[in-house]
């Protein structure tokens, strides 16, 4: 039951990541350039495609249960960054991208359960 509970853990928590990694990669990075340019950052286009690339492989490798604390902790840290930077006027997303840091701290503590990958 522990691990069943793991895998619906690692599927809620990775899933999310993987879309919004395939839609910053597709062309939906337009609100983020702005933001990244506005931040003073050099080639803000670069930076949010890369910032796609990573947030698709790290949702894959906590879903797949992928060396799940390798994956879960930059992922539960970008949530802490993300709503500090993007959303700190905004109660309801910060508290929504902190919950989420908690569950990838709490994953990355626990492991990712037998139906984990590796």
């Amino acid at each position: 039951m522990i691990d069943l509970g793991l895998l619906l853990a690692r599927l809620f928590l990775g899933v999310p990541f993987i879309i919004w990694g395939i839609m910053k990669l597709r062309g939906g990075d337009a609100k983020l350039v702005p933001v990244l340019a506005g931040m003073g950052l050099p080639d803000a286009r670069g930076l949010a495609w890369l910032v796609g690339l990573c947030e698709l492989l790290g949702g894959l490798g906590v879903a797949l249960g992928v060396y799940t604390a390798l994956f879960a902790l930059p992922l539960g840290l970008w949530c802490l960054v993300t709503a500090w930077v993007a959303h700190r006027n905004d109660i309801n997303q910060l508290l929504a991208h902190a919950g989420m840091a908690g569950g990838y701290f709490a994953l990355a503590t626990v492991g990712g359960g037998s139906f984990a990958l590796v």
